[in-house]
């Protein structure tokens, strides 16, 4: 006869969960004090949405759901048989971070969480109260990684992601918080031990110390959730990423093993990965960049429809496609640079301008001596003077 607490984890892999442990709702004490750290140290800055008060909502499930007994730990694998290598075949392509190639895991794995609380809220707790939950995916206030790793789910890789042993990095985290007394699971004893490969595979030097990230390096930031003007000395780590960045994964031994061992399975390799992370038409795991600069408001919002990527709106793609383009240094994007130079939005206009500046010719500089007499935004101004310096001297 099998417990409640395992009926509960049989339900959550019948739900289309790849992984599910439980913990206490005690609250996470280091990992509140370490995100409170972190912001003091202006390491988490841009995200002004994370606050100290609100680390400490999000490091006790209590003040989530007051009567919350356990926390349900959940994680689905996304990573599918996409190809690695995105070397462009003809025109500039970029790159999307693996998360982003299918559906928007939110609106996947929120559906997913229905159906399993939907179960949990039909059972009773032992003082006859109805069941009561709190789901989390990625976007309310739990500190998911941390629930991940006392549940046993997995452990904290250096590169401050959830390594898992069966799936590797490769994982979105969800929880449930509910008012039933589960079963905790304990903490895995597994680490990174010596290897940081990680750290330094990262190009922009974003990990200042293993376990602690600077989000102001980070490529998934800056390509994702900055939302003004990427610093000039980051323009050129960026390389071709578009939206997200996949490195210090790509680069974890651990990942390797996970990968070998699921091809071999047949969970990788042959279109197996689940139908919702399958690289969409419309987006794919290394777009075709210039297409994209052609994109306006109502064209964007329909590409990108359902899609995580719709989250850097369409300024942020823009501004990164840019970006991206003038790293490859393809002279065959500067008609479409060009083109980007009098788009509406500033952030595109003038990062459209770095590019030039990157690419050089004398259509770009033609192009940035036009646009300087008719630009009237300060910093596009800028933006386009540092260019025609650019080209000067080269």
């Amino acid at each position: 006869m099998t417990t409640l607490t395992e009926d509960i984890k049989q339900r959550a892999y019948d739900a289309g969960f790849d992984l599910v442990r439980v913990t206490t709702a005690d609250p996470f004490a280091a990992a509140g004090a370490a995100i409170r750290a972190r912001i003091g140290a202006h390491l988490m800055d841009g995200l002004d949405w994370f606050t100290a008060e609100r680390a400490e909502v999000s490091a006790n499930p209590r003040a989530l759901l007051p009567d919350a007994r356990s926390v349900i730990a959940l994680g689905v694998f996304y990573l599918t048989d996409a190809p690695r290598d995105l070397t462009a075949p003809a025109d500039p392509h970029g790159r999307v971070s693996a998360y982003a190639w299918g559906d928007d895991y939110h609106e996947v794995i929120r559906a997913h969480l229905d159906r399993l609380a939907e179960y949990l809220r039909g059972l009773a707790p032992p003082d006859d109260a109805p069941g009561a939950t709190r789901l989390f995916v990625d976007t309310g206030r739990m500190v998911d990684r941390a629930a991940a790793q006392r549940s046993g789910l997995g452990w904290y890789g250096k590169n401050t992601c959830i390594l898992t042993k069966g799936w590797g990095s490769w994982v979105f985290l969800a929880e449930i918080v509910t008012n039933l007394a589960l079963e905790p699971d304990p903490p895995l004893g597994a680490n990174c031990g010596r290897c940081e490969v990680c750290l330094h595979a990262c190009p922009t030097g974003a990990f200042v110390a293993p376990y602690v990230l600077d989000n102001r390096r980070c490529i998934s930031y800056l390509t994702i959730e900055l939302r003004g003007s990427i610093p000039l000395e980051l323009r050129p780590l960026i390389g071709n990423h578009v939206f997200g960045c996949d490195i210090c994964q790509e680069v974890c031994p651990v990942n390797h093993r996970v990968e070998a061992r699921l091809r071999h399975s047949g969970r990788l390799g042959g279109g197996r990965a689940p139908l919702e992370f399958q690289p969409r038409p419309s987006v794919g795991s290394s777009p075709a960049l210039i297409p994209l600069l052609a994109l306006d408001d109502e064209a964007f919002r329909e590409r990108f429809r359902h899609s995580p990527i719709k989250r850097a709106r369409r300024r942020g793609l823009l501004r990164n496609v840019c970006v991206a383009l003038g790293n490859i240094g393809d002279p065959v994007a500067v008609p479409a640079l060009i083109g980007a130079l009098h788009d509406h939005e500033p952030l595109v206009r003038g990062h459209a301008a770095w590019a030039l500046g990157r690419i050089g010719g004398a259509d770009a500089r033609a192009a940035l001596a036009g646009a300087a007499t008719s630009e009237d935004d300060p910093t596009v101004q800028t933006e386009i003077h540092c260019a025609l310096d650019l080209i000067r001297t080269t």
